[in-house]
C-alpha cells in the first residue's frame, strides 16, 4: 500500500497519481484521508531514524497499514494498490495523503505492478508492500518483496507497529489506533544473502 513522490518517467503511467474515477469514492476518500490526519495528530508516535539511504522495498503487515500509510508520508516511498473497487479506494486515499500509487495485485495486474515497483527502484523510490496482502493468511510472508529486493539488489526495511486500538474482525485484524494513542514503531532490514525475510519479520 504510496508517499510525496516523483512519478518515474520509466513507468509509462504504471505509477500514477490516479484520477477519480467514481464521484462517492472521491469524496469517501478525501474524508477518510482528513479523518486519518486528524486522528495521526493525536497519537504519542515513538519510531527510531528511518534506517537505510536510497532505495528500497518497504514491508509492512496488512493490517498495519493505517498507521505505517499516516506516519510515512514524505520519505519517497510508493504504495501498491488493487485494482478492485476497494482498491480505487484505497488508490484514491492515498493520492490524497500525497502518494504515487502502483495498480496491481498477486490476483491482478502482478505482472505489470512488479515491473513498475522495479522502475521505482531504478528512480530511487521506495515501493511499499503488505507482505500478507492482499488475502492473507495474516502475517504469512508471501514472495515478493523478497524476490523484487533479491532481482534489484536492495533491502527490505520492515515496520511493525505496537498500539492500543480497534481492531476489525478482518482476515488482516485491521488496527485503528485510539486517539491519543501510545503508536510504537520498530524497524528492522533485512538484506540478500540473510537467509529467509519472513523468519527476520517474526522475529521482530
Amino acid at each position: 500500500m504510496p508517499w510525496v513522490v516523483l512519478q518515474p518517467r520509466s513507468t509509462r503511467g504504471r505509477i500514477s497519481r490516479t484520477g477519480v474515477s467514481y464521484r462517492p469514492v472521491h469524496v469517501l476518500a478525501t474524508l477518510i484521508a482528513l479523518a486519518m490526519r486528524i486522528l495521526a495528530a493525536t497519537w504519542r508516535v515513538e519510531r527510531p531514524p528511518w534506517p537505510v539511504d536510497g532505495p528500497c522495498v518497504v514491508a509492512f503487515w496488512h493490517g498495519d497499514q493505517l498507521p505505517m500509510i499516516v506516519l510515512h508520508r514524505g520519505l519517497g516511498m510508493v504504495g501498491m494498490a488493487s485494482k478492485s473497487r476497494d482498491g480505487e479506494l484505497v488508490a484514491q486515499v492515498l493520492t490524497r495523503l500525497g502518494y504515487g500509487v502502483i495498480r496491481g495485485s498477486t490476483s491482478r495486474g502482478g505482472a505489470a505492478a512488479l515491473l513498475a515497483c522495479r522502475d521505482a527502484i531504478r528512480e530511487g523510490l521506495r515501493p511499499a508492500l503488505a507482505v500478507d496482502g492482499p488475502r492473507g493468511p495474516a502475517r504469512t510472508v508471501h514472495p515478493g518483496a523478497e524476490n523484487l529486493a533479491l532481482r534489484e539488489g536492495v533491502p527490505v526495511v520492515f515496520g511493525v507497529v505496537e498500539a492500543a486500538g480497534f481492531r476489525a474482525k478482518s482476515w488482516d485484524r485491521f488496527l485503528v489506533p485510539w486517539p491519543f494513542a501510545r503508536v510504537v514503531i520498530r524497524y528492522g532490514t533485512w538484506r540478500p544473502g540473510e537467509g529467509a525475510l519472513a523468519d527476520v519479520m517474526r522475529s521482530l
